[in-house]
């Protein structure tokens, strides 16, 4: 399927890229923000139905997708400042914010350093990072920190979605699959890149600042993630004051894919009921 070209925001030099869904009278903004090694594409099965009621953007981080390369390492303080720089250069004073994995925990370092620009959050499978975190998995530790580069990037991403998924589910979604192919070979993302992004994540630690966090919050996980234990997310909603833990049986890491079509009922439900207001 063709890929919807992006808008851009300058950021002093960098160009961060972004696409934008919206209805005539959006309800308010809802940023999307996606993992390491993911493009704003990995949103297809929510810009759509979110953008019928918010407008809706979707960022490339910087490293990744259309968005500039960086030049020099950075920390996940650096990629939520950003995530606020474009959302105030597009006008936007508040938003609902919804990360995923690494975005989720980008998601979280926004919530404490920008309070007053987040309406309501939404995180999936972020960890707490710091001591609380229940570490990674030798088996995904390697999975992410040592891919295989002999394979063709489309086939190695297949590959590496279908062990972070719940077990079978791309052998049933095939389609689901080689759409996933597709967005990694759509500008693909250099070594160098993903092991910055990779870098950056080690900095996350918002163990101890949690209770901080007074945007109403709704956590989303998969009970099958074999990459951030569900320990982690339950730590999370033990701490964040008032914070709704949503758990999704049979599936693994990419709820927004495995699960859409409940994800998206389920957040939209969340930002529209009157819980915070």
């Amino acid at each position: 399927m063709p890929v919807q070209e992006p808008s851009f925001v300058m950021l002093g030099s960098r160009r961060i890229a972004y696409v934008e869904v919206s209805p005539p009278h959006p309800e308010g903004t809802l940023l999307l923000l996606t993992g390491a090694g993911s493009k704003r594409l990995t949103w297809y099965k929510q810009l759509e139905p979110f953008g019928r009621t918010f407008r809706t953007i979707a960022l490339d981080f910087r490293d990744v997708g259309d968005s500039d390369l960086a030049s020099e390492p950075y920390t996940l303080d650096d990629l939520a400042d950003e995530a606020v720089d474009v959302l105030l250069a597009l006008g936007v004073q508040r938003a609902h914010v919804l990360g995923l994995s690494m975005g989720g925990a980008v998601a979280l370092h926004l919530a404490l350093r920008h309070p007053e620009r987040v309406e309501k959050l939404v995180v999936i499978a972020p960890p707490p990072g710091g001591k609380a975190q229940v570490p990674i998995s030798p088996e995904m530790m390697a999975l992410l920190g040592q891919p295989d580069l002999q394979l063709e990037i489309g086939e190695r991403m297949r590959r590496t979605y279908a062990k972070i998924a719940a077990p079978g589910y791309f052998e049933r979604h095939p389609e689901d699959g080689e759409r996933l192919a597709e967005f990694a070979r759509y500008r693909p993302q250099s070594q160098e890149a993903y092991r910055r992004q990779l870098q950056a994540t080690m900095t996350h630690d918002v163990d101890g600042q949690l209770e901080r966090i007074h945007a109403p919050t709704l956590i989303v996980q998969g009970e099958l993630d074999p990459l951030v234990a569900p320990a982690n997310t339950q730590y999370l909603a033990q701490h964040i004051p008032g914070a709704r833990l949503l758990l999704y049986p049979n599936t693994g890491h990419l709820v927004h894919i495995e699960r859409a079509e409940e994800l998206n009922r389920d957040v939209l439900a969340f930002l529209e009921s009157e819980e915070g207001a």
